[in-house]
């Protein structure tokens, strides 16, 4: 029963004072009062489901509860709107609380694969998240959650409002229990020195037991209320088999505690100081650890803090209504004001402004958008107001997106991670083994007991598998936040290690390697005007957002000529062709047309890009079209090749227009390259040995960047290209390429120095306190230093830049 402040009875789950209408209720043999009937029903509920612990850990400020928030009860209903399909299966997001090492992470995985059902269960180390995918047909969101909360973590659907609650509610505890073990921590070494003293220079037996005393009363809240975290963790580690740091950290504190209290009443030395400094330097080490986590996590926080949460939104006779941005649907008219930011991805239909994409390009340059073009959710409208039309909803606007791609990054594991994670698994128990036999050893050798014990103790307290288990994952989480906000998004650190060890990198040629916005530079016709034929072209290639559509669209409308829109269909790499009642129209590729029986006629030697267009089997004639180089690829090239790895291209176009690209780059190519063909490409690389990096941004390159070790696309590219890469640009500069390289090597680099210190950090420590060189309380200093300092060796990536 919660006390209230006028000492009246309160709600055991809202909180409120029960002066009227009180109920009493005995549930799982504890007497309960609720003030109705509402509250009543959602402790059954939430008990029911095993989350019981949230009556335990809430950290409410404000007591009661929102009007009508009983109408939905908290099952499976309450979680749907947090449930997605995908192609995976069912997928929901959860904000795990509870989690305090790495090897919490690896229980919690274990636990929930184990279930009936799950396809994939992946934590986010650095923002407790957990995102898991399973069979609905098999087993239900509230079954899992309640799997977790069996295992001692306080699971609940994400939002970014929970998220950050949860993170200040945990800050604010650890701080709380952390102050509190320093203040008490301090009266007990006053009374530890006067032990130290008497013990040198004598002191009587009765102010010896008197001392004694209040070393013992001032380190009892330190154990249980400032070592509670560490106790159950190590109780829930017992129930579960599952041995983890928390259990090594209890057993160290437990056995100096009651040892202490044994040596009290027996009249010999007691060590309570031991068992307080345990805890207030790891509880440091945490402290340190989480605001370390927190600085790399909270770059895709503050992107999606910046698209609003409220949008103005227009009927149809121009009436405003303000909306959460994330009810929009796409076609919804909405109007953006100066100052503000856009908070869906949508198509100007109305007015003329200037936007800084910022966030998205990393241009700070601002850029005019009008009718018709495309604007980004978070982008800043400067100038004028503006309508769009909404294209996607909220929860799918490129920059969700982007925060779906990094957080996926920051929890998928690298290679390199598995060994790891399999020396954490076992070395918790072979830690509590080698303790047992230091003591047993000090024993047998003719040692004082408390000298075996203290030995153990240091042997249990010094051992650090949580250096091992972060290792990789703070390097990961702080490489992925630190480029996702240079424009560079890995998909994870599998990705990272793989781009770490590329030996080739295969580009496409148009929007990769050029500009990606072709000229047409001629056109001539074979039947009818220069206009006519271009008419036919444009009206073919509207629909179509390839750059060499576009740029026929482009020339079109600037000589003023009549364009109709036509839904071709497409045939990747090649060209697009539509049944009309004038017959097949086809336009593309030379080998296009003549697999149809198109005698198409040879053409003068060109660098130029050509397209062809027939009727049925009838040559109607050829546009040219010429796209210069970006400025930066010369740079970037040497730069990669500088870097070791071989450069080259390959492209659909012919040769000669090939050879004009890649002439001043200085690199090898391949030309009239199918998508098919592109990809058996990379595969045979692959089959030589060799890691292959493929950039790309149409829909003809998907099948190349799936195949590659790792897919490289660039924003402004088709939505087929950036769901099928495993790298992906935010802004169009190859320089950002070189960037991502330096950046993935520099991270592997800093992972192997990371278990490197593990490593040794262990192999020296264990027996120097085997052999009773380092006392518990240096012991537990030296362990929250090694986790410190791979954290810190870490956050070395955030301040260095490509």
């Amino acid at each position: 029963m919660i006390a209230s402040a006028n000492s009246s009875p309160s709600c055991d789950h809202c909180g409120l004072p029960c002066d009227q209408n009180l109920i009493d209720d005995r549930i799982n043999g504890t007497a309960l009062i609720f003030c109705c009937h509402g509250c009543q029903g959602a402790y059954r509920i939430i008990t029911g489901a095993g989350l019981g612990q949230f009556y335990e850990k809430r950290n409410w400020q404000q007591q009661g509860v929102p009007d009508a928030v009983f109408q939905t009860a908290y099952h499976d209903d309450y979680l749907q709107p947090f449930i997605r399909e995908t192609e995976e299966g069912t997928e929901i997001l959860l904000l795990i609380e509870g989690i305090r090492c790495a090897t919490c992470v690896w229980l919690i995985e274990r636990i929930l694969s184990s279930q009936p059902g799950v396809k994939a269960a992946r934590v986010n180390f650095g923002t407790h998240r957990l995102k898991l995918v399973f069979d609905a047909g098999k087993t239900k969101a509230s079954t899992l959650i309640k799997a977790v909360a069996r295992i001692g973590y306080l699971a609940r659907p994400f939002t970014r409002e929970a998220a950050a609650q949860q993170a200040e509610s945990a800050h604010r505890s650890l701080l709380i229990r952390f102050g509190t073990a320093v203040f008490l921590s301090m009266q007990l070494m006053g009374y530890s020195l006067a032990l130290y003293a008497g013990y040198f220079q004598g002191i009587d037996p009765q102010t010896r037991h008197l001392m004694q005393v209040f070393a013992a009363l001032v380190t009892t809240p330190v154990v249980f209320y400032s070592g509670f975290p560490f106790l159950a963790g190590a109780w829930h580690a017992v129930r579960n088999r599952a041995p983890n740091m928390d259990l090594l950290i209890s057993l160290g504190v437990l056995v100096a505690y009651g040892y202490s209290l044994w040596a009290m009443l027996a009249e010999r030395e007691v060590y309570f100081d031991t068992a307080a400094m345990i805890v207030t330097l790891i509880l440091l080490g945490r402290l340190l650890e989480n605001a370390a986590r927190g600085m790399a996590g909270s770059g895709i926080d503050r992107l999606l803090q910046l698209t609003p949460d409220l949008a103005i939104r227009l009927s149809a006779t121009d009436e405003s209504e303000q909306v959460a941005s994330a009810a929009l649907l796409v076609g919804d008219r909405i109007l953006v004001p100066p100052g503000q930011r856009f908070p869906v991805d949508g198509q100007i239909c109305r007015g003329t402004t200037e936007v800084d994409e910022a966030i998205v390009s990393g241009e700070a340059r601002p850029v005019l958008r009008q009718v018709g073009m495309t604007v980004l959710a978070g982008s800043l409208n400067l100038t004028c107001g503006v309508e769009l039309i909404v294209t996607c909803q909220a929860a799918d606007s490129f920059v969700a997106r982007i925060a779906r791609m990094v957080e996926e990054a920051q929890s998928r594991k690298a290679p390199i991670q598995s060994l790891a994670d399999r020396l954490a698994v076992v070395f918790v128990p072979l830690v509590i083994g080698c303790a047992l036999l230091t003591s047993a050893y000090w024993l047998i050798s003719g040692h004082d007991l408390s000298l075996a014990i203290v030995n153990g103790v240091a042997v249990l307290v010094v051992a650090c598998p949580c250096a091992l288990g972060l290792a990789t994952p703070t390097a990961v989480l702080v490489a992925t936040g630190s480029a996702a906000a240079q424009g560079i998004l890995f998909r994870g650190g599998d990705i990272l290690e793989a781009m770490a060890n590329i030996q080739v990198a295969a580009f496409d040629k148009t929007g990769t390697l050029t500009c990606g916005r072709p000229e047409v530079k001629g056109v001539v016709p074979a039947v009818g005007s220069a206009d006519d034929l271009l008419a036919l072209a444009a009206s073919l290639e509207q629909a179509s957002a390839h750059p060499l559509a576009q740029g026929i669209v482009r020339e079109a409308r600037t000589r003023g000529v009549k364009v109709d829109t036509l839904m071709a269909e497409a045939v990747p790499g090649q060209g697009l062709f539509l049944t009309t009642e004038r017959g097949v129209i086809r336009a593309g590729t030379r080998e296009f047309l003549s697999r149809y029986g198109v005698v198409v006629p040879e053409t003068f030697s060109s660098v130029l890009t050509e397209v062809h267009l027939a009727v049925d089997s009838c040559y109607q004639g050829v546009l040219y079209l010429d796209d210069s180089p970006r400025p930066e690829a010369v740079d970037a090239i040497a730069a990669i090749k500088q870097l070791g790895v071989e450069a080259i291209m390959l492209t659909g176009d012919h040769e000669a227009a090939a050879r004009h690209i890649v002439t001043p780059l200085g690199i090898d190519f391949f030309a009239k390259m199918t998508p098919d063909r592109k990809a058996d490409w990379v595969k045979a690389a692959q089959n030589q040995g060799r890691t292959v990096l493929m950039v790309g941004d149409g829909i003809n390159d998907a099948p190349a960047l799936s195949a590659a070790d790792v897919g490289c696309a660039m924003a402004g590219g088709t939505d087929i290209a950036l769901d099928n890469a495993d790298l992906v640009l935010t802004r169009p500069d190859l320089g950002k390429l070189v960037q991502a390289i330096r950046v993935a090597r520099r991270t592997i680099w800093v992972v192997r120095q990371n278990l490197f210190w593990a490593f040794f950090y262990n192999v020296l420590m264990l027996p120097l306190a085997a052999a009773g060189e380092i006392t518990p309380i240096h012991a537990a200093a030296a362990m929250a230093l090694s986790s410190v300092c791979v954290v810190g060796n870490s956050l070395r990536l955030r301040q260095r830049r490509g």
